[in-house]
């Protein structure tokens, strides 16, 4: 397969499943978005890329009730390009993908301690 693309990173904004047809079947799909964010030696920057997915069947449901907004994520599938009212998308749609439970991320101040504190032995 030469159409192959295998991308990891946090879980963006994770649309509703969206049931076409009858609801018993297979025939459903999602959105959801990945986040996948990199660091430019040149500008001394970091940037995000959102790259959009789509995941069909199964594998939607499957994906819609076990993901989560900020998870960590491994998306296994194929790229497509799609024309709809004179715009261009490029989209990937998924075949398979791996979550990884890690802890959210929380951002705090840093906190200075003195060395009296420092020093005791309370754990």
């Amino acid at each position: 397969m030469f159409n192959e693309v295998i991308l990891s990173g946090r879980l963006g904004k994770l649309e509703h499943l969206q049931l076409r047809g009858d609801p018993e079947t297979d025939n459903c799909k999602c959105y959801f978005d990945v986040a996948s964010s990199y660091y430019s030696k040149t500008t001394e920057e970091q940037y995000t890329d959102w790259i959009h997915c789509k995941a069909w069947g199964n594998l939607a449901k499957r994906f819609v009730n076990n993901a989560r907004k900020g998870m960590l994520i491994e998306v296994k599938g194929r790229l497509k390009n799609e024309t709809y009212n004179e715009q261009e998308r490029t989209f990937v749609i998924v075949t398979g993908f791996r979550l990884y439970k890690t802890a959210p991320r929380v951002e705090s101040e840093p906190v200075e301690i003195n060395e009296e504190e420092l020093n005791k032995n309370e754990f």
